[in-house]
């Protein structure tokens, strides 16, 4: 390599090597990287050969790293960090509007946020290209570590990565979802799940692990008859009368909008609550992210005001502070 020059190769070969490590698949990070999968393994491979280690053990499933697998991951996390850095100050150097502002949401609120999200950026930001992600609290985590997003409207803390300021936006109850109509006792939920299937978000996702390990808490054991991984999905059996399920407000707003009718009431043991907030990297975007966080909560208050009229005001509080922390 000639002096001054930079192996952009190389630097594409350790995001692939860091995207692998996020998913634990070569399948997947090629997919969140926009490559195909040969393409994501072929710069595995010339990593590998330009250090002259192997990096993961190929004969496990999912993907597991060696010792100098480990020891890279640790420097190409801070390696990506600091170009990201560098990027960002260069952009604030010039002084020039944000070209692209990236946003992780929520997938059962994604299409509720992104018009007023869209237009907030442009108008009072002159942000012109806003790229949108929607998905799990989960599938945040990977996203803003990999820094292929700028902030997340998620319900996770996510203190597992360093450097965030986190703006509150909601606290939602949880709530118990029957079919329309029906007249059952919702007042003891075995009862009730003797008349009618449990329909839960799969443990895979944070609602349905935050679920699950509350009913395991309050040694309340269900029968495992339907799951899904997105509040529609789960939604749909509880209208077609098929069972009911635990969701909050936010969660079913997706499912309303498609034309969906169930009936909501408190649930009938301890209460259960989540949190979604904004998070952003702190000292990178100014006052956008407490903006953006601000009118999130604005248009969710809105909305459910719209699709659940009747819904008693203490299921939902909004953080009208928006202070971050």
């Amino acid at each position: 390599m000639k002096s001054g020059s930079f192996d952009f190769n190389l630097f594409r070969s350790i995001e692939v090597f860091a995207a692998v490590v996020e998913t634990r698949h070569v399948t997947q990070a090629a997919q969140m990287l926009g490559m195909t999968q040969s393409a994501a393994s072929q710069h595995l491979k010339n990593l590998e050969t330009a250090l002259g280690v192997s990096l993961i053990d190929r004969n496990l499933r999912p993907i597991e790293l060696t010792k100098a697998g480990i020891a890279l991951h640790r420097r190409a996390t801070a390696i990506l960090a600091e170009v990201e850095g560098l990027r960002t100050d260069a952009r604030r150097i010039n002084a020039a509007p944000l070209p692209l502002l990236r946003v992780a949401l929520l997938a059962s609120i994604a299409t509720t946020l992104a018009p007023a999200l869209s237009v907030l950026a442009r108008k009072n930001f002159g942000i012109p290209e806003l790229s949108l992600f929607a998905g799990l609290a989960t599938d945040h985590v990977a996203l803003l570590r990999a820094r292929r997003a700028d902030l997340a409207v998620t319900s996770g803390e996510l203190f597992e990565i360093e450097g965030l300021t986190r703006y509150p936006v909601m606290t939602e109850r949880f709530l118990l979802v029957t079919p329309k109509g029906f007249s059952g006792d919702v007042g003891d939920i075995t009862k009730l799940a003797r008349k009618l299937a449990f329909v839960r978000f799969s443990r895979e996702t944070p609602v349905g692990l935050r679920v699950d390990q509350h009913l395991s808490r309050l040694r309340i054991e269900l029968p495992r008859a339907m799951e899904g991984d997105r509040s529609s999905v789960v939604m749909a059996p509880v209208a077609a009368g098929m069972g009911f399920a635990i969701l909050t407000p936010t969660l079913l707003i997706d499912g309303l909008a498609e034309g969906m009718e169930i009936d909501i009431h408190p649930l009938p043991f301890t209460s259960l609550s989540r949190n979604i907030l904004l998070v952003a990297r702190e000292r990178e975007l100014g006052d956008l992210p407490e903006a953006f966080a601000a009118r999130t909560a604005e248009v969710l208050k809105q909305t459910i005001n719209e699709r659940l009229p009747d819904l008693p005001p203490d299921h939902y509080v909004l953080d009208s502070s928006v202070a971050p922390t």
